[in-house]
């Protein structure tokens, strides 16, 4: 199960890294990046694996991630990528 979670984490950052490609100005919380940046219906479990995949993009400098008063993250693009 484990492999088929990491190939599901696998295509979520592709989906994620031409949405950034795209929109190179973008910044969202997870549940925002779930809601508007992944094509409808195409990941209906992304949820699970959301964390995996901003933690990926953040480790390879996609995204930067700021912690907003409330607690929640904003990740933003890179635009230096």
């Amino acid at each position: 199960m484990a492999h088929a979670s990491a190939r599901h984490t696998d295509r979520l950052c592709t989906a994620l890294q031409r949405y950034l490609a795209a929109h190179p100005r973008a910044a969202d919380t997870a549940q925002g990046i779930l809601a508007c940046w992944l094509p409808p219906g195409a990941f209906p479990h992304a949820a699970d694996d959301i964390d995996a995949a901003l933690a990926r993009l953040v480790a390879e400098r996609w995204l930067h991630e700021r912690r907003l008063p409330g607690g929640n993250i904003l990740y933003a693009a890179n635009p230096e990528r």
